[in-house]
């Protein structure tokens, strides 16, 4: 195999930009606190489905569920920064950060303390 034929592998840095990048991550959140269940999984989930379809009002929307989940990584001690962009539009969006006692994390260790809480 020639050196042009190998395949390039992206790291996960540059997958989340391409997957859709901070937004995508703010609604996989909310999509994990809403699998939780119970009432604040409830809120979430019922912002997150107001989402569908709703184009018109999405940025507006995505502010709420910014928020939403927000208050749910703070309940189980993780620090964040989450950016939904100009508006809630996810246009100019800034990278989602992570903390948890003072340690940055990833977006998918914050998945699993989520479904593990």
């Amino acid at each position: 195999m020639t050196t042009s034929m190998k395949l390039n592998r992206m790291d996960a840095f540059e997958l989340d930009h391409v997957n859709g990048g901070t937004l995508t991550e703010v609604n996989q959140l909310a999509d994990a606190f809403a699998k939780k269940g119970g009432t604040f999984g409830r809120i979430v989930a019922e912002i997150h489905s107001a989402l569908s379809g709703k184009s018109g009002v999405a940025g507006p929307l995505n502010i709420a569920l910014r928020e939403a989940v927000g208050k749910g990584l703070k309940e189980i001690g993780i620090s964040h920064d989450l950016s939904v962009g100009v508006l809630g539009t996810g246009f100019m969006s800034d990278d989602n950060k992570y903390s948890y006692h003072g340690k940055s994390i990833s977006h998918a260790d914050v998945l699993k303390m989520i479904a593990a809480a």
